[in-house]
């Protein structure tokens, strides 16, 4: 938007009267002419511009005042109209630039009367002049208005259908990824759950860690399927996303206990000190925290490897929720001995971990789950930090504590 169009938009009204009133008063202190105006005709300019504000909230009242000021100037024997007549050309514009229907037409009349009446006495001697007089100061604001009012309606129905448009594309795109969410990836996830449950029931177990195992599997990938569901039907929905929360706050500190035996059960050792009162924050922060914990158990395991030590804490600290996840030990992970390390030296050295967080996020592919994690964080308005400490791994973060209503 350039200069002209925000001089000429309506929040710039007190503005536009500000630099019309430094004109009048301009004008009070050094007449065209030269010559000293009087006392009337000063009373009558300082009234018109005081009365011109009355246009920032009822430009139909400004024109009224402005008109019966200048007719009455002329009772009063003021001569020199100016300053009422531009007053109420102005008053005119505002009000054929911000208000519709009626007031309109009805403004211009009021505005044309007492341009006539503050020329009463050359209408009684030459009307055809003065009427055309009137009818150019009262119709040319108006008619400059109702252009300008004509413009923005022009400019806002054009970035309607911008933002429509782009809400359509969005609406595709979601729609598109749904599509491909449900085809592709839930379908794969479907048939491990269903074929994991099958071999629970048919397979024979004598060795109760491998039904452990397959037990896991299955919870894990009945979990993620759910997951994927919700996140399908929000894609296609986007009006239900205020409600289709992935986690409720009151069963977070049970995701998160969730969270924690998996670690648990592929090897870590996790002391976990976890807020009770995490039951209080809203969807998107409760969400946000269970995805905190899971990747960075998940990158533990994976980095560390078995026998690592996880220390977990989750803490409401005023207006804030403190996350803090380190660990050390183990006898190294894929980060730290598979492809991605010996290829890209993501696991071992940590360097992407500490430039922008996806160094030790995961194997050969060069993963974007811390990356994808700190974005979540800023969204909420916190900080992450993630990478080595010692002979460790520390991810960090805190969020602002919005508690859910």
């Amino acid at each position: 938007m350039g200069w002209v169009e925000r001089l000429f938009a309506e929040r710039s009204t007190v503005l536009r009267l500000a630099l019309v009133t430094l004109a009048g008063v301009g004008y009070l202190t050094v007449a065209a002419d030269g010559r000293a105006m009087s006392t009337v005709d000063r009373t009558v300019a300082v009234l018109a511009l005081a009365l011109g504000f009355l246009s920032i909230r009822w430009p139909l009242a400004a024109v009224a005042a402005l008109a019966v000021v200048g007719g009455a100037g002329w009772f009063a024997g003021a001569h020199d109209d100016t300053v009422p007549t531009v007053g109420t050309a102005w008053a005119l514009f505002e009000l054929a630039a911000r208000r519709r229907g009626r007031q309109v037409p009805l403004g211009l009349a009021v505005g044309l009367a007492g341009s006539l009446v503050s020329d009463l006495d050359e209408l009684v001697t030459g009307p055809a002049n003065v009427v055309f007089a009137g009818l150019s100061v009262t119709g040319a604001p108006v008619l400059i208005g109702l252009y300008a009012r004509a413009l923005a309606d022009l400019n806002g129905q054009a970035a309607a259908r911008a933002a429509a448009e782009l809400d359509r594309v969005r609406a595709d795109e979601r729609t598109a990824i749904a599509r491909e969410l449900h085809d592709l990836v839930a379908h794969h996830v479907a048939s491990i759950v269903l074929r994991v449950g099958v071999a629970r029931t048919v397979l024979p177990l004598g060795d109760p860690r491998v039904r452990q195992v397959l037990d896991d599997v299955h919870a894990t990938g009945s979990g993620a399927l759910a997951d994927l569901r919700r996140l399908v039907a929000v894609l296609r929905e986007p009006r239900t996303a205020p409600t289709a929360a992935l986690v409720e706050p009151a069963a977070l500190p049970v995701a998160l206990d969730a969270a924690v035996d998996r670690g648990r059960q592929v090897g870590l050792t996790v002391e976990a000190g976890i807020d009770p009162d995490v039951t209080r924050l809203d969807a998107r922060t409760a969400l946000a925290v269970l995805r905190l914990t899971q990747e960075g158990l998940a990158n533990a395991a994976r980095h560390a490897g078995p026998g690592a030590l996880a220390a977990l804490t989750i803490r409401l600290r005023g207006d804030r929720l403190a996350f803090d996840l380190r660990s050390r030990g183990g006898h190294g992970g894929a980060g730290r001995d598979g492809d991605a390390g010996r290829d890209g030296d993501a696991g071992r050295d940590g360097d992407a971990g500490r430039d922008d967080g996806t160094g030790r996020d995961g194997a050969g592919a060069g993963g974007v789950g811390l990356a994808g994690l700190r974005e979540r964080v800023e969204v909420l308005g916190g900080e992450l930090s993630a990478g080595p400490e010692g002979d460790g791994w520390r991810l960090s973060a805190w969020v602002p504590a919005k508690e859910t209503t």
